[in-house]
């Protein structure tokens, strides 16, 4: 079977494609990528064919059309934010799939719709079949630091906002926990002082450091937020989004002050029950199988 898949630009919404990917190509289906030409790098680090639809906004569409008419895929697959491979389907009458993460909203576009968040954090009513989500971002090497036992219980820092640095070290200082950060010194405030159980690193990949985590602190990272669920951490969103909220009303995970870190055991057993609600889902294979039929 032919599955031509539509990413937009964005490295996040390419990972929530590619279980789908290598989970087609290990049952056997020729898989190929759709993106612009700058993003083909990206496409090719996940070990996909890209095709190359140029770098034109207005004649994407278009040229993933033409490929379409071209390849003859029998189903596409494209992201809520790659409208553009609905219509491809639609040109070539192909099954059009539209498959979901955590900042996507359903619509009826597409002829069948699955989700990777689970549905006890799905927006009330939503109809898509699930999916199994499995974390993914990009290659990743493990660092030698990373393959010692832990001395004590660690934590996942991630920010893209510098000025929270400050009130989260005042938070975590004399905490029971060490505090890990991929970061470099120069991108921490002058003035703000680290504390001694703070450690910076230069990496930290998710796949690698979540299942050794107890916890995660983010400010808004979609992504990072459901693979936290998925290993059934406990986490502290500094910025609310809607993921992040849902998780909270699920009392797995707080939206707030850097403060309430000292308090994630009161989320563990919420934030293992959606682990166990994720790790019951069908895998993608399973949805492989179902587009075969």
């Amino acid at each position: 079977m032919r599955v031509l898949l539509a990413a937009p630009s964005s490295p996040a919404r390419l990972h929530n494609l590619v279980p789908l990917a290598w989970a087609l190509r290990t049952a056997g289906h020729d898989v190929k990528i759709s993106g612009r030409n700058s993003f083909l790098d990206e496409i090719l680090s996940t070990g996909c064919v890209a095709v190359d639809l140029g770098n034109d906004e207005d004649t994407e569409s278009a040229a993933l059309v033409e490929f379409a008419k071209l390849w003859r895929p029998e189903v596409v697959v494209s992201d809520a934010r790659a409208p553009a491979g609905t219509a491809a389907a639609r040109a070539v009458e192909a099954v059009a799939v539209r498959l979901l993460g955590p900042l996507d909203e359903p619509d009826n576009t597409a002829d069948t719709t699955f989700d990777t968040v689970p549905p006890s954090l799905r927006t009330a009513g939503t109809q898509a079949r699930a999916v199994r989500h499995v974390p993914y971002f990009g290659p990743a090497v493990v660092p030698n630091w990373l393959r010692r036992k832990a001395r004590r219980s660690r934590v996942l820092l991630s920010l893209t906002d510098a000025t929270l640095f400050g009130p989260v070290f005042d938070a975590v200082a004399g905490l029971e926990a060490e505090l890990l950060c991929a970061t470099g010194p120069e991108r921490i405030p002058a003035g703000v002082t680290m504390p001694a159980n703070v450690r910076l690193v230069d990496s930290a990949p998710p796949a690698a450091l979540l299942p050794t985590c107890a916890a995660v602190v983010h400010d808004g990272d979609a992504a990072l937020a459901l693979a936290a669920v998925t290993h059934g951490l406990p986490q502290l969103s500094l910025t609310e989004s809607a993921i992040s909220a849902r998780i909270a009303a699920a009392g797995a995970g707080y939206v707030g002050e850097a403060g309430q870190i000292r308090e994630w055991a009161a989320l563990s057993g919420a934030a293992n029950a959606l682990r166990d609600e994720i790790a019951a889902l069908p895998a993608p294979r399973a949805m492989v199988a179902e587009l075969t039929r």
